[in-house]
């Protein structure tokens, strides 16, 4: 009997795409263990970025989404085709299913449903927020090229 061919392509998978595939994500479970982010082929998503102050971070979890909610109904804050809280500290950024082309106007109004849906389950599941990832001391492209 002979094996079926698979139509999946069989390119190499660089050291980057590998990397890519283990990022930190932004949330915990209740144990404290990372929930990891999956990576997102660009151009499929949009994310949707807020960043914070000095102030913000004395915020507890829930609070603190709630000023997500906030920042996005006021449109504080970008809109991108990649996760900008992976090279910037201080920011979060949630992502947005990118089945449809969306105006900017439907992916905040996306964006700030999944912002309350993640403080609900802060709520009520006890996720917790990232903050050692989230407010860390520098910046990830920072450290790459040796600067401190």
């Amino acid at each position: 009997m002979e094996t079926p061919i698979s139509s999946v392509d069989s390119s190499p998978v660089t050291k980057e795409a590998k990397k890519r595939t283990k990022l930190q994500g932004m949330f915990n479970y209740p144990d404290g263990r990372n929930i990891r982010e999956k990576h997102y082929p660009a151009g499929r998503n949009q994310w949707v970025t807020v960043f914070f102050n000095w102030a913000d971070h004395q915020l507890d979890d829930e609070d603190l989404m709630d000023l997500v909610v906030a920042r996005i109904v006021a449109r504080d804050g970008i809109i991108s085709s990649e996760p900008v809280h992976h090279d910037v500290k201080w920011c979060l950024s949630l992502r947005v299913p990118g089945y449809w082309n969306l105006s900017d106007i439907e992916i905040a109004s996306t964006a700030k449903d999944i912002a309350k849906w993640y403080r609900s389950e802060i709520r009520h599941a006890g996720m917790q927020i990232n903050r050692r990832y989230l407010f860390r001391r520098n910046n990830r492209r920072k450290m790459r090229h040796g600067v401190r």
